[in-house]
């Protein structure tokens, strides 16, 4: 039978010695709600290790709500830039000005208020209210889904609604345990995860919780939880153009604001996905043609395998010839110095500064 307050006492107990000294823990971010909200948001779907220097590169640029809802959203990009997952950074800039425009620039206290929030799912928000409140908000993210499938134990698909029930509801127990705090058992759920209770070969001897495991007890921590297999990512084969005028600057396009498109509103060297049949070349003409440059294909330069979403794309990166197209708000010949400002994609970034004028050899070399 599950205990919710032995749970809970036990993980608060191995979590006061053994938390991670992570940045977003310690003191003037520790309770912020703001500061905590740019965490969890940069957190999702991206590791602990990744995170770190994008934290506080962006909180030194925005280091309140204010400061990040009267930022251009061009600013936000580019301070967010190889992160990834840029919706992420759009919710939370939409995030920032709701809160100035609808809470005075006072970060919202109610469960109901922070989940109402632009981009704010249940369990961010409970990871806010929770933390920086101290609100008994439960919170289930894939770390705490993962402990209490196996202590639990839950059966097949945690994404079903009968099992995600099961987890909010066990989550529910355990931050309502009067004898814990919320902002102290809901973190160590999390740390739990990361480091004990991790996806394969979890540290079942040195776990605090393992005599509240059913998994454990019955050998089955390396079944649990079911995960049913990936869909194999979609190939796509895409070509950019590498476009210099006399001087080295480079020619880049900014993509549409156009919510069926990634990287939207960002800067990148001219790209399209090849159509079926069609070849590099060909591709590059019509992209040309669509651009009014008349791309001229040279030689290819170099070709990069990267991932979006669930597309596998190999993107082959040619040096055309172009007219010189009359710059417009979307299509600009960059220098070295400009591209430190734009929001750009990690890997058009990595293209950039691969050929860019002013690079040695040896710098070329190291990139990509």
């Amino acid at each position: 039978m599950f205990s919710p307050a032995s749970f809970a006492e036990k993980l608060v107990a191995w979590f006061d010695k053994s938390q991670r000294d992570l940045r977003w823990r310690q003191a003037h971010n520790a309770t912020d709600p703001y500061r905590i909200l740019v965490s969890e948001v940069m957190l999702q779907q991206t590791t602990v290790a990744a995170v770190g220097p994008f934290y506080e590169r962006f909180l030194n640029r925005f280091p309140n709500s204010n400061s990040l809802a009267e930022a251009d959203e061009a600013d936000v990009l580019t301070q967010w830039a190889g992160l990834g997952y840029y919706a992420r950074a759009r919710n939370l800039h939409k995030a920032a000005k709701a809160i100035q425009s609808e809470h005075g620039g006072i970060f919202p206290r109610e469960l109901d208020e922070i989940l109402a929030l632009p981009g704010v799912g249940r369990y961010t928000a409970g990871a806010v209210a929770s933390i920086a409140y101290n609100s008994r908000a439960p919170i289930v993210d894939a770390n705490v889904a993962r402990v209490l499938s196996r202590i639990l134990p839950v059966e097949g698909d945690l994404k079903t609604s009968k099992n995600q029930a099961a987890l909010w509801d066990a989550a529910t127990q355990i931050v309502q345990v009067e004898s814990v705090e919320p902002h102290t058992v809901n973190p160590a759920m999390m740390e739990l995860g990361a480091l004990i209770c991790t996806p394969k070969n979890p540290r079942c001897p040195v776990c605090p919780v393992s005599d509240n495991c059913q998994a454990q007890k019955q050998n089955r921590q390396n079944e649990l939880p079911f995960i049913p297999p990936k869909k194999a990512p979609t190939p796509m084969f895409d070509v950019c153009a590498l476009a210099q005028d006399a001087t080295g600057r480079i020619l880049l396009r900014q993509r549409p604001n156009n919510a069926d498109i990634w990287w939207q509103g960002m800067w990148e060297l001219p790209r399209t996905t090849r159509s079926e049949g069609e070849s590099s070349t060909e591709a590059l003409i019509r992209l040309g043609q669509e651009l009014g440059c008349a791309f001229v294909p040279q030689t290819r330069a170099i070709t990069v395998k990267h991932g979006v979403t669930r597309y596998a794309i190999e993107l082959e990166c040619w040096r055309v010839q172009a007219n010189q197209p009359a710059e417009s708000e979307t299509l600009k010949w960059i220098g070295t110095e400009e591209a430190d400002n734009l929001a750009m994609p990690s890997v058009m970034r990595r293209l950039f500064e691969r050929f860019a004028p002013n690079r040695t050899s040896s710098e070329q070399l190291s990139l990509l």
